[in-house]
């Protein structure tokens, strides 16, 4: 199969392009060569794919899938048109924040998606729209960009939940590997049996080269695992001696923790009761599989590992700093 992977050396892409090398498949990236290495095996191509020009580079390209995490509308649109007389399928990353009730609904899916715009022109979105739901908007745009080009018989909407997994660069798993592995008290937010939904990039790539056409939520599966029990497997894949006090989410409510900024993978559930309640059966009825999540923290805290000087987040990495933990700690009552 020849696949094009838009990016490529990042997390998703990156994922999806050394899967594809491992297949056997011929695997171009299409980059700006700037952001991370190339993929050993993988053609590079060298580009800006907002530069209409260098986006170029790729007309008459024959390829069986196209594979892309692009955000902008203009862009996706961009590359949808071009490609779409030499390409088979095209897979768009999107996000569960396509849907404008997630997560602050139980049952989202009953508000539909957003009524993003494929021909919005950059940072466009309605002022009706604030800033925390452009995303979502804007991702909407481009998912309808890529079908209008390909129509859905050849393409994969993939609405993506947490993205886990090695070279993750957001870093929000990779963040409580981190602290838990530095062990002692260690502040747990919410409740322990409260269930999670995560989803390796190792898996999105194993699923998006089946090229299925569709629509589909892809996380987790229901009853994945407890938020106690990740934190467990966390502790014993670092070796970690961190005892952990769940403080719950009144507490950390009235004490103006930023949910998801400042815990990662927390939000209060009165305030989040769809966060995740994400329906995956139309996925794993096509084929999506997930590995077990201690699989994932195992590779993810040995590629932490393996980083030079050691793995440090960086200016997008959400957490608590330690002098917050601490004065958290110390107010709790239980």
């Amino acid at each position: 199969m020849e696949i094009l992977v838009l990016g490529g050396t990042m997390f998703l892409s990156r994922a999806v392009a050394e899967l594809g090398v491992a297949r056997g498949h011929n695997v171009t990236t299409f980059n700006r060569g700037r952001t991370g290495p190339a993929v050993p095996g993988a053609r590079a191509v060298t580009g800006d794919r907002t530069d209409p020009q260098d986006l170029n580079k790729l007309a008459g390209m024959s390829f069986d899938l196209v594979f892309d995490t692009g955000y902008l509308p203009e862009v996706v649109k961009a590359s949808a048109e071009l490609l779409e007389p030499s390409a088979g399928h095209y897979a768009f990353t999107s996000s569960v924040n396509a849907y404008s009730g997630w997560p602050g609904l139980a049952d989202y899916h009953r508000q539909g998606v957003y009524d993003g715009d494929p021909d919005a022109v950059g940072e466009q979105a309605p002022e009706d729209v604030d800033e925390g739901a452009a995303y979502g908007w804007r991702k909407v745009g481009a998912e309808r960009a890529v079908l209008r080009a390909f129509g859905e018989h050849r393409t994969s909407i993939l609405r993506a939940g947490l993205i886990v997994g090695p070279h993750d660069r957001v870093g929000r798993l990779p963040w409580w590997l981190d602290r838990i592995a530095r062990g002692g008290q260690t502040l747990a937010p919410g409740a322990p049996d409260e269930e999670l939904r995560l989803i390796d990039a190792r898996d999105i790539a194993e699923f998006a080269l089946r090229r299925p056409a569709g629509a589909f939520e892809v996380t987790g599966p229901a009853h994945q695992v407890n938020r106690g029990q990740l934190f467990a497997e966390a502790r014993e894949v670092t070796g970690s001696d961190a005892e952990f006090t769940w403080l719950g989410d009144d507490y950390l409510t009235a004490a103006g923790v930023e949910s998801w900024t400042e815990l990662p993978l927390w939000a209060p559930a009165a305030d989040a009761p769809g966060l995740w309640a994400q329906d995956t059966s139309a996925a794993e009825a096509a084929g999506l599989a997930c590995r077990p999540v201690r699989d994932t923290l195992v590779d993810t805290w040995e590629w932490m590992r393996s980083i030079e000087g050691g793995w440090q987040p960086s200016d997008r990495t959400p957490g608590l700093a330690p002098e917050r933990e601490r004065e958290l700690l110390a107010g709790w009552t239980g």
